[in-house]
């Protein structure tokens, strides 16, 4: 047993040490320990330090007992043996990537889909990658077989394969039956009805396959219709019906948060909105702020939701003036920003693509270029697009749901236009503060090393387009200039 200077008695204090706090220190005080370790003892900041995996390891694992309430409780009560977590500790790599807000904004946010969408449509369509493999296979067994057939055909009688088998199948058929049309002088093949010449093309085909050689998988894939680059049925069914259970969950998630973010601006639009109402509700935000913008990317999100709230806010309360023109031009501007943010994603995420491959030819190349140092000089590069391009993509989800959830605040006509205008003021007291969120100047460093990660290949990136720009104009200057 230990006791602090404060009296409080705990039975370990290992993991306080590894956080550099004391056992009463509070949740931001833990929150804020832990962010600038992270940065610290990260192994991608500390290349060729053999501690640092092990550093990094014991303050994730601190991390875990002691931003978690209970398992606090039974650390400080009981030690470490007793406090740990039901699943056991997490991959302290895994647990660090857990980006983009974690749990604690679930109440604004909702929870990001970005990365799930994405990982079941992989699911689904790298199938379609092993089936094209064997349907290639296919492909070209049938067609090196037609070959033989047509060049053996051609040698002795001229018939096309199709031909060869169709008089084979038809000499080994019984007699015409009555409802048969018997052919006349002129024609070489006698015409059959439909039902008869679908069981012969079918047997046909089969044949061929079987004569190709193909396997039954292969044959299986022939009969589904599988061709390369495509999905089978049985695929696109899967990939409709994930996609009706993502647009449910969604429109779950907005109602969700639009019962929520009612709830939390009621604290002001309910009242008298007089003065001493307003600065206690935006005491409550700025207190709620002061936890979230240490989340990982937390100032990243606080940033994207006050800038939603403002938007829609604006735009609805213009749309109330002036015939609506204002609000009218509002609208365009919100669309204009949006076409923004679609061409900022993929734009980031072609960059990204982009370094990877470059890395893939560098590394295939080798030679005496290609040095563990410049291997990790590419790797932290290629990390922080990939984050870049994540973040691209999970803020443009959560703006994306955040303008439904407004619209649905104020557009909502079972609402007097009285209390949607009030809404609309509350969104925008709110969404001030969310944008205007900044960490205090001491807190100025403790970025996320991924967070740190991202912005170190940004500004790469835009320096390297700098000089791109630079060079192309110096270019174009010595072009103009007359010749001697």
């Amino acid at each position: 047993m230990a006791t602090t200077d404060a009296g409080k008695v705990v039975a370990d204090t290992t993991y306080y040490d590894a956080l550099g706090v004391a056992p009463t220190a509070t949740e931001l005080e833990i929150k804020k320990a832990y962010r600038k370790l992270a940065i610290v003892t990260h192994p991608d900041k500390n290349p060729g330090d053999e501690t640092a995996h092990e550093r990094f390891q014991a303050i994730g694992e601190a991390y875990q007992v002691l931003s978690n309430e209970d398992l606090r409780k039974r650390y400080d009560k009981f030690g470490k043996e007793d406090a740990v977590p039901g699943g056991g500790f997490e991959d302290p790599a895994e647990f660090f990537s857990m980006i983009f807000g974690g749990s604690a904004f679930v109440d604004l946010i909702g929870e990001i889909s970005l990365m799930k969408d994405l990982t079941t449509t992989m699911d689904i369509t790298m199938q379609e990658m092993e089936e094209d493999e064997l349907a290639a296979s296919a492909e070209e067994k049938l067609h090196i077989h037609d070959e033989h057939v047509k060049a053996e055909g051609s040698s002795s009688t001229g018939a096309t394969p199709h031909a060869a088998a169709a008089a084979a199948a038809e000499s080994s058929s019984a007699t015409p039956s009555s409802h048969e049309e018997i052919p006349s002088s002129g024609t070489s093949t006698p015409r059959r009805p439909l039902g008869q010449q679908a069981i012969m093309d079918k047997s046909e085909e089969e044949a061929r396959m079987e004569a190709a050689g193909l396997s039954q998988e292969e044959k299986e894939l022939r009969k589904k219709g599988k061709k390369k680059g495509g999905l089978t049925p049985e695929q696109q069914e899967r990939l409709a019906a994930y996609e009706m259970e993502r647009k449910k969950a969604r429109d779950e998630r907005v109602d969700t948060l639009v019962a929520k973010l009612i709830d939390k601006i009621s604290v002001w639009t309910e009242t008298d909105k007089g003065a001493d109402v307003t600065r206690a509700f935006e005491e409550k935000i700025r207190l709620e702020v002061e936890n979230l913008k240490m989340e990982s990317f937390g100032l990243e999100i606080l940033h994207a939701i006050g800038q939603t709230y403002n938007q829609k806010a604006t735009s609805f309360l213009k749309s109330q003036k002036f015939l609506g023109i204002s609000g009218f031009f509002s609208r365009l501007k919100d669309k204009g920003t949006l076409a923004k943010e679609t061409w900022t994603t993929i734009s980031t995420a072609i960059d990204a693509q982009m370094t990877m491959e470059e890395m893939a030819r560098l590394e295939e190349r080798g030679g005496e270029e290609w040095t563990d140092e410049k291997k990790a000089e590419y790797e932290k590069k290629v990390t922080g697009k990939i984050l870049a391009a994540a973040w691209r993509g999970s803020k443009f989800e959560i703006q994306s749901v955040l303008r439904d959830v407004c619209d649905k605040v104020l557009h909502d006509k079972r609402v007097k236009l009285d209390k949607r205008i009030e809404r609309a003021h509350a969104l925008i007291i709110a969404g001030n503060i969310y944008a205007k969120a900044e960490r205090d100047p001491e807190e100025e460093g403790d970025y996320m090393a991924f967070e740190q990660l991202m912005a170190e290949a940004m500004t790469k990136k835009d320096k390297d387009e700098k000089k791109k720009k630079k060079k192309e104009s110096k270019h174009e200057v010595s072009a103009e200039e007359p010749k001697a």
